[in-house]
């Protein structure tokens, strides 16, 4: 597995694999109609994609050079905004590759703590890794509740 930064021409595969992740991986934990609000059918802007992407810390793995997984750090240096692995690949350890690096970066940046909002499928994950649960928090998106977890891991 090879570890890179995002590059603009990567934000098609980018959001396809977000959007083919959410779309499977974790409708054992949410309804269809969550997965559809969370991310909708709809052609994405791919242009605010890039621009979010560009100005987070974002990573990808790649094996083969094929797209396995993705991870970013919000610009503010110590809050994890997303981790998704390719649907194809799970529990091959990417996430984990990506989160080690991403935790790397806010110790060396002189970051004491890491803060995400992980959800449900994911939070077995993240508290494996030593997260812990700050509350249980819930975003309206096209009239639909989505139900995740804000986690913290100290990083000092």
């Amino acid at each position: 597995m090879h570890i890179r930064p995002f590059k603009a021409d990567d934000t098609a595969a980018v959001y396809q694999l977000f959007y083919d992740t959410v779309h499977s991986v974790n409708l054992q934990h949410y309804t269809p109609e969550e997965v559809e609000a969370w991310v909708p059918s709809q052609a994405p802007d791919l242009q605010q994609w890039q621009e979010r992407l560009l100005r987070q810390r974002t990573l990808l793995a790649e094996i083969n050079g094929h797209l396995v997984g993705f991870a970013n750090l919000e610009a503010d240096g110590c809050n994890i905004d997303m981790v998704y692995t390719h649907k194809d690949f799970q529990g091959q350890g990417i996430a984990t590759a990506l989160v080690e690096q991403l935790e790397q970066e806010v110790k060396r940046n002189g970051g004491a703590r890491i803060e995400l909002a992980a959800s449900i499928t994911a939070r077995p994950f993240f508290e494996k890794r030593g997260y812990q649960l700050i509350r249980v928090n819930e975003v309206r998106r096209y009239g639909i509740v989505l139900r995740n977890f804000i986690m913290e891991k100290r990083v000092e």
